[in-house]
């Protein structure tokens, strides 16, 4: 398959080629529906030669033609930044927090599995579908964010920073990162309590650990690099680090997913998984 060009009404019209053939034969070729019109040969050839410098707005018409990978590149980078605007002005009233990270999650995971409809529709259809769990967990958050914060706070700034207070804030730190690491991307996928998402999130962290850990270094230097690192990158991380961080953790997580679902005989490709449950039972097993 190639793109190739054939003069039609007076213009070069650009078609794709059922076969490889080149511009010169294609232009003798009479497609069902189609008229070509016998053009000087040494012309159409000297107007494809890609080497010619004259021929630059064919190189651009095939660089940004919609079938180049280029052009695919393009499109997958502004379906990124406008569900990252999405997902922020989702995350405005901070309570709705938790219902536009499920949405998000939900988007960009039908993207990495390529069987996305569209980012918009389905940001929305995603965020009405979550409002209530995604206000939950929302709370939820909030709620062990403050409590994790307030055990920091007082080895700071009790008499003596009691060593207890960042003990308890360390382990308090470490469940909230293992009960939540997965927690919206489960509630994204499946259909469950909140209890059960934690659950789930908690169980799938211990068993697939070091891929869990590596996930999780990735997420802390994308933190890093755009939000303490430099000023400049600060303001550049507002429209790219939410779904950075979104996307580098669905990747590991439809991956951990596809597996689950694959022992648990679920065929793959099934798209209606999200409509379905995952039970404790459902993760049992060894990485």
């Amino acid at each position: 398959m190639e793109t190739v060009f054939w003069l039609q009404e007076g213009r070069y019209i650009c078609c794709r080629a059922v076969t490889p053939l080149s511009a010169a034969q294609f232009i003798h070729r009479k497609l069902p529906g189609q008229k070509c019109y016998n053009v000087d040969m040494r012309q159409m050839r000297e107007f494809f030669d890609p080497h010619r410098k004259k021929n630059g707005g064919w190189l651009l018409a095939k660089f940004f033609s919609y079938e180049s990978k280029t052009a695919q590149v393009l499109a997958r980078i502004w379906d990124l930044l406008l569900l990252n605007f999405l997902f922020l002005l989702g995350s405005l009233p901070i309570l709705t927090f938790g219902v536009s990270a499920i949405a998000a999650y939900s988007v960009m995971m039908k993207v990495i599995e390529d069987r996305d409809t569209g980012i918009v529709k389905e940001y929305l259809r995603a965020y009405r579908a979550n409002l209530k769990q995604g206000m939950v967990l929302s709370g939820v958050t909030i709620i062990l964010i403050i409590a994790v914060g307030a055990d920091f706070f007082l080895f700071e700034n009790v008499n003596g920073n009691p060593l207890i207070f960042l003990i308890l804030g360390i382990l308090s730190l470490v469940l909230f990162h293992v009960h939540f690491f997965y927690a919206f991307a489960l509630a994204a996928r499946y259909d469950n309590t909140i209890f059960r998402h934690l659950t789930n999130s908690r169980i799938i962290f211990s068993r697939f650990l070091v891929r869990s850990l590596i996930c999780t270094a990735l997420v802390a230097f994308e933190v890093w690099l755009f939000f303490f690192y430099d000023w400049l990158l600060l303001y550049v991380g507002v429209f790219i680090a939410p779904m950075l961080i979104i996307g580098t953790k669905s990747a590991f997580a439809i991956k951990l997913f596809h597996e689950i679902e694959a022992e648990n005989g679920v065929a793959e490709g099934n798209q209606d998984m999200s409509d379905g449950d995952m039970d404790d039972e459902d993760l049992s097993g060894e990485e």
